[in-house]
């Protein structure tokens, strides 16, 4: 049974770990009050060079270390080793990447950059490598959290990034308007911050311990994950690169970023729900030995699906008529048109989240750099071609093609370890039906019918969902 703790747990997780991503689009108003669009544009591509730097330092061990804990939990020594085993690497590796960026980071931004000529390694770029190695502890102390179903020293962790990054970005910002100072200190702060905490609380639980034969396995483990890592960055963001290649101008970039972080909403959500579901099903199999689909699990997978759908056309709704009261500059208003399309996508999401976990958990994280290497070409083909033919509007629609694909790869993956025995209407018709009328309407959308084609996307899908999963939402009540 789907239990009242689990909604809480899904509450915290939800909304607290979006936190310190949420931050960024509060702080939009802000940035593009006190930031030209330019800025604006080189400030997103420093923010995907800090994510790129993040998974180096990490080296997968964030993973790593989410998924080992329950095969340690019931051995307080064993566990104890292991952790701290984890954090000495952590530090080793963080520190090696420091040293070599410092040194070859310079040439490495000429070479990428040559053509905008707008990003520079020092001050911002090293800003940026402090601020990835710093959320990388804080990343992974995190998800240790979660895998220990703790969520409310999760919570309080969170909180305390969420609160200083607001006040580190305005305060420097405002300081320092019309300049980098803001957006990329003020990354900078709570990162450091929030990782020092990180290492001191675990320190402080689990103490100093280093056994190399914990470390058996490591490699195999993370070092697909770190090909993985780099496969969905392209996936994820290659395509600002070629937007500022193609377009050449910066400015392209953060309309484009702009739009794409108005519907990261949905996502936050589903990443918070991936992150309470996955340790209960993670513990459903191991208990039960399983390596095929349970109706218990399903239930939460269908029940992901149905937030997934009644969130969008919320959020498709919700923009248009907020944003104009706090975005000044008309530039942005550009996203509206291709707000639907870029929230769509995320109705497949369910999908990538349920063919992942069975290779997360039986450790065939082999398969991801061949799931995300076949994802990632197929980005930057689809993406150079469309951006080249139509603009930005090529840009959205490959955002909005990839995400079926990388879930269509998961699965002929999984399915290789693990038996799926699902209700395809309420996994996968059920989102297709929308995905297909909602894209029929996109013909007809203009910024003065928009509002009213999302309501009706609401009604639909509000019915929709009721109508599949009516037996489950009534037993919630009764």
């Amino acid at each position: 049974m789907i239990s009242r703790q689990f909604f809480k747990s899904s509450l915290i997780y939800s909304l607290v770990g979006a936190l310190p991503y949420t931050t960024g689009v509060i702080l939009i108003p802000f940035f593009t009050y006190k930031l030209t669009p330019e800025q604006f544009g080189i400030n997103a591509l420093y923010l995907t060079v800090m994510y790129f730097v993040q998974l180096l330092s990490t080296f997968g061990l964030d993973t790593y270390i989410g998924i080992n804990y329950f095969e340690h939990k019931n051995d307080r020594q064993r566990l104890r080793e292991f952790i701290g085993t984890v954090l000495i690497t952590l530090l080793v590796t963080a520190t090696l990447l420091v040293f070599i960026l410092s040194l070859g980071g310079s040439g490495l931004f000429r070479i990428i950059f040559k053509n905008s000529g707008a990003l520079e390694f020092f001050p911002w770029g090293m800003i940026t490598v402090f601020s990835a190695v710093f959320n990388g502890f804080f990343k992974s102390y995190s998800s240790l959290l979660i895998n220990q179903q703790r969520p409310e020293r999760f919570f309080w962790l969170n909180i305390t990034n969420f609160l200083v990054t607001l006040g580190a970005s305005l305060l420097i910002l405002y300081q320092f308007p019309f300049t980098l100072n803001g957006p990329v200190v003020g990354r900078l702060i709570p990162a450091v911050l929030s990782g020092l905490i990180s290492i001191s609380l675990i320190l402080s639980e689990f103490g100093v311990a280093f056994r190399k034969e914990l470390l058996n396995g490591v490699w195999s483990f993370c070092a697909p994950m770190v090909v993985y890592g780099i496969m969905v960055w392209i996936v994820n963001y290659i395509d600002r690169y070629l937007i500022v290649h193609f377009m050449a101008d910066p400015t392209f970039v953060g309309i484009f970023d702009f739009g794409v972080k108005l519907s990261m909403g949905i996502d936050l959500v589903q990443v918070g729900l991936a992150n309470t579901i996955h340790p209960k099903v993670y513990n459903i199999w191991k208990d039960g030995n399983l390596h095929e689909s349970t109706k218990e699990v399903n239930r939460y997978y269908n029940g992901f699906t149905a937030v997934t759908l009644l969130i969008i056309p919320v959020v498709v709704i919700a923009v248009p008529l907020l944003m104009p009261l706090v975005i000044q500059k008309e530039i942005y208003y550009q996203t509206f048109v291709f707000l639907p399309l870029l929230c769509l996508g995320f109705a497949t999401r369910p999908w990538f989240y349920l063919f992942l976990a069975p290779l997360f958990f039986f450790k065939k994280t082999k398969a991801l750099p061949r799931v995300f290497l076949f994802s990632a070409i197929f980005q930057i083909l689809t993406c150079s071609f469309l951006v080249w033919k139509f603009g930005l509007m090529g840009a959205v629609w490959s955002n909005f093609l990839v995400k079926p694909v990388q879930a269509l790869f998961l699965y002929l993956e999984s399915r290789k370890i693990f038996t799926f025995r699902l209700n395809n209407w309420k996994i996968f018709y059920l989102p297709i039906t929308v995905i297909i009328l909602t894209m029929i309407c996109q013909f007809f959308i203009n910024d003065q019918n928009l509002i009213w084609f999302a309501s009706g996307q609401l009604i639909l899908s509000s019915s929709l969902v009721f109508a599949t999963y009516r037996k489950e939402l009534l037993s919630l009540f009764t």
